[in-house]
């Protein structure tokens, strides 16, 4: 959805199999911790950070790009464990991050910009389809709480191509998995109200918007009625979670 104004991100998320990757698959990474500029973070050794000057007039300049490693929440770390080991990488333990290595889930986006050192480029990259989009998404809503993950949420509600049906269609194609049936079920219980917790946190967001005015209430309206429509199409996987 390249077009419908979301208000973006200078994060990037960079998603790995940490069951599949060979060690010859690692050198990339290795190439942005050693030679292209990225300091590893003092606290979380998932993070890397590099400073970029964008040159563009805006504020701040230079920002500060921020790259996380993730990795499915299951394998070789425990249950209880932040992060998962990954040659000598560690990468932050996301719950349905699995399901972006599903080829019928995943996209791949052309995409054209400048490199730091002023290089235009043009590839095509491989990012989260909207089923698994949501599903992290979801999960993420039960384990933190970010006002952008609700919003997340409710921009693809919002926008996604084939409208709130085409959504619900594609989270029934693969219902049966139990991982969006979990994400689903914690939906459910985020928005379950028009003041709930989700609802407030997409008109949380929006810093413009100031609670009990009109414009804040029919935010948190719309937030729970598309929520609401998606999970009314998928009552059956809902009940069968419980």
């Amino acid at each position: 959805m390249p077009h419908s104004r979301h208000i973006g991100s200078i994060d990037v998320d960079l998603a790995i199999d940490h069951q599949a990757i060979k060690d010859t698959q690692l050198a990339p990474m290795r190439t942005l911790r050693e030679h292209s500029g990225y300091c590893p973070d003092g606290e979380r050794a998932f993070i890397f950070h590099r400073m970029v000057e964008l040159k563009d007039g805006g504020s701040p300049d230079p920002v500060v790009v921020q790259v996380d490693l993730v990795a499915a929440d299951y394998g070789l770390a425990g249950k209880n464990r932040a992060s998962q080991p990954i040659r000598d990488f560690r990468a932050h333990k996301a719950r349905g991050a699995d399901l972006i290595f599903d080829r019928n889930l995943a996209e791949r986006v052309p995409i054209t910009g400048y490199l730091p050192d002023g290089t235009e480029l043009s590839a095509q990259i491989r990012v989260a389809g909207p089923v698994p989009f949501l599903v992290m998404k979801a999960n993420a809503l039960k384990n933190r709480d970010k006002p952008k993950d609700a919003y997340d949420i409710w921009f693809l509600l919002k926008n996604h191509p084939a409208g709130l049906d085409g959504l619900a269609d594609a989270l029934i194609e693969h219902a049966g998995h139990g991982l969006v049936r979990e994400a689903l079920n914690h939906l459910a219980r985020t928005f379950d109200a028009a003041d709930g917790k989700g609802p407030t946190a997409v008109a949380r967001f929006h810093d413009e918007l100031q609670p009990g005015a009109d414009a804040y209430e029919q935010t948190r309206q719309d937030a729970y009625q598309r929520v609401r429509f998606i999970l009314d199409k998928l009552k059956p996987w809902l009940r069968a979670q419980r």
